[in-house]
Order: structure tokens, then sequence, then C-alpha cells
């Protein structure tokens, strides 16, 4: 069996972690800065919030296409450094314009770093051990997604400043790791070199990765209710210890199953995991709609652990199943833009229904939206076993 755990492979994993527990303890925080410092509503807050995932979006939209270009190690160092100094920047936050552009330069930060780790990672792991490689490294945002959540809810209860300056610190760690990693950089060929000056569309998105992505688009959607907004509507059902152990029920879900998940690809192909796991998380947003006990909020937690948590690993895997090696940015690069257009997109639209429809209303929708996903997911497979018989 081909050897897995190698010290950059780590040294990817352990920097994606700090990168994302800086990011959910931000969204967090910031989302509660907005509602209580500057007295805007739940909707608005959600757009502080997703502004972050606005910017994200603008860096993958170009990082895909100059990486290589660029070079892979100089482009996460000059990421992690402008993103330490966004988070220092913290500390000066006096108004929503300011936290708003703040916002927006750190996701620009945040979506040049991640989306550089996650094509090293795609690109160093066995070809033979692609989907249980891809799982492992995706468990440090399932760890970021449960760590983050609770230290941004939990620390600023204690003293709000605590918050900020350990994401100083994680920052300047992930600076660190940067310039300690070996990168292998990839050579650009020709045909890069003019695909580059062209602005077709095909150069922005690879087009074999796109089916996934919309499924990816839509679970993302449903969750962005469940990472912006579990602690308010927790609070507003009276599960205040359901809502403060959500996301380590969430974490561990991820942590037990995403790796199982990944091996299950590698052997029984890409259907055996994703129809189970997009079922499960329609579930898990009814459960949490319906909840009525911390028990079922808790059930919730879990089921969409399982099914929207194992999501990005299982959806990066399939996205770069097709694709050479000089074109894992690019395919890379496309679900994380369905990702994070879901995660910046959702809070403010599923935010708008609070106000009319209350907070359950909000997770029924999730509901929906993961069932599109099931439905359009049903769809490839009858897409491509009509093609497959054509042929």
């Amino acid at each position: 069996m081909e050897k897995l755990w190698s010290k950059d492979y780590v040294l990817n994993i352990v920097g994606n972690l700090l990168l994302f527990v800086v990011f959910y303890l931000l969204m967090v925080y910031t989302t509660k800065l907005a509602i209580t410092e500057f007295n805007v509503s739940v909707s608005e807050a959600g757009l502080a919030s997703g502004i972050f995932i606005v910017g994200a979006l603008v860096a993958r939209l170009v990082i895909s296409r100059y990486m290589d270009f660029i070079g892979r190690k100089r482009m996460l160092i000059i990421a992690v450094v402008i993103h330490a100094i966004c988070t220092f920047g913290y500390h000066f936050i006096d108004g929503m314009l300011f936290l708003c552009t703040l916002r927006f330069i750190q996701g620009i930060t945040y979506g040049m770093a991640s989306t550089v780790i996650a094509t090293i990672v795609a690109s160093i792991v066995p070809e033979s051990r692609r989907g249980e490689g891809i799982g492992y490294f995706t468990l440090s945002i399932t760890l970021g997604s449960a760590i983050g959540p609770f230290l941004g809810i939990s620390l600023p209860q204690i003293n709000p400043l605590y918050a900020l300056v350990l994401c100083d610190v994680l920052s300047i760690s992930l600076i660190v790791l940067a310039f300690i990693l070996n990168i292998t950089e990839i050579k650009v060929g020709f045909r890069q070199r003019v695909e580059v000056k062209s602005f077709r569309l095909r150069t922005f998105f690879e087009p074999t990765a796109i089916p996934i992505s919309i499924v990816a688009l839509l679970g993302a959607i449903g969750y962005s209710a469940v990472m912006s907004y579990i602690g308010t509507y927790s609070e507003t059902i009276g599960l205040l210890l359901g809502g403060s152990l959500f996301y380590i029920a969430y974490s561990i879900a991820c942590l037990i199953f995403r790796p199982i998940s990944g091996v299950m690809i590698d052997r029984y192909g890409n259907h055996v995991v994703m129809v189970p796991i997009l079922f499960t998380m329609i579930l898990g947003f009814v459960a949490i709609a319906l909840a009525h006990s911390n028990l079922v909020l808790l059930l919730g937690a879990v089921l969409v652990g399982i099914g929207y948590g194992s999501i990005p690993s299982a959806g990066q895997t399939i996205a770069v199943q097709k694709v050479k090696l000089n074109k894992f940015s690019l395919a890379t690069s496309t679900l994380y833009i369905a990702l994070d257009l879901g995660n910046g997109i959702g809070p403010y639209i599923l935010g708008m229904v609070v106000p009319i429809y209350g907070f359950r209303a909000v997770y029924m929708c999730s509901a929906i939206a993961a069932l599109l996903a099931f439905l359009f997911y049903i769809g490839m497979i009858i897409k491509s076993r009509k093609e497959n018989m054509a042929v």
C-alpha cells in the first residue's frame, strides 16, 4: 500500500486546521458583534459575516488561473501574511463599514490560502488512496468548524479580547508553517500559457467538476444557517445545552464518518457514498427544524455531520477524478467556489425568512435545499447511465 502520512501531508492538515479555526471563530464572533454592538438586523449581520465568503469567491476565481505561474509556495506565503494583518485589524473595528471591508479583504486571503493548501494535498496523496487522503485532510475543516464556533461563542463570554488574541496567535503560526512547508511546484506548459490569456468560462471553472459543485452549493446553502444562526436559534427555542454541544456532536460525527466515506469511495465508487449522505443531510435539517428537546437537536447535529460533513471530502475526490494533475487547482477551486458561494449567500437569504416565519422555517428551507441536492445527484446518476448505455 502506498504511503499516505508524509511530513508535508501532516503539515498541510495542521495549516488548514489553523486557517479554518480562525475562519469559523471570526464568523461567529462578527455575527454576534454586528448584532450587539452595531444594532443591525439578523439578515444584515449575516451579510457582514457572509461578505468574507464573497472575498473568498473573488480569490478563487483568480487563484486557480495564476497559482502555478506565481508559484504555490509564494502564493501561500503572500496569502497568510496578509491574512494575519487583517486578523490584527479586528482590534480596531469601529463600525459596520470597517467590519465589512476587513471581512472582504480577509476573505480574499482565506480563499487564496485554502485553495493552495487543498490543491497541494490533492497532488501529493497517492492516487489509489485519494479518497482516504482527502477524507483525512478535510477532517481539519471539520475540527475547525467545531473548535472555531465553540471558541467564538465561549471566549467572548469570558473576555472579548481573548478570542481576538487567539486568532492573532493562530495566524502567526500559519505564517511559520507556510515557510517550512516543502511544496513541489508544477511546471507551466505552453497550453496553460495560452489558456491563461483567455477569458472564456472554462478557463475559470473546470467543466467536469461543475455537477458535483452544484450539489455542494445546495448543501452549503442549507448548512450556512447552522453555521451562522444555531447559537441564536438554540437560545430562542430554549435549548441552550443542545446549542452549546451542537458543534461538538457535529464534529464527532464527521470525525467518525468522513474517513470511512473516503475509503468507501476508493473501493466502491461515488454513488455508494453520495446518495446516503445526501439523504442523511435532509433528515438532519428536518430534525433541527422540529427540535423541541436537546436530544433531537443533537441528533440533527449528528445527521448533518454525517451528511453535509462528508461533502467537502467526497466532493473534492469526485471533482479531481477526471482531470490531469495540472488541472487539480482548477477543479478544486470550482468545488470550493460552490461551497463558499453557498456559505456566503445562505445566511443573507435564509436570514430574511426569520422575521416572517421564524427560525424553524429557516431550517426547513435548509432541508429543501438538501432535497434539491439529492434530486440533482440522482439526475446525475441517471444521465451517466444513459450515456454509458449509448456507448
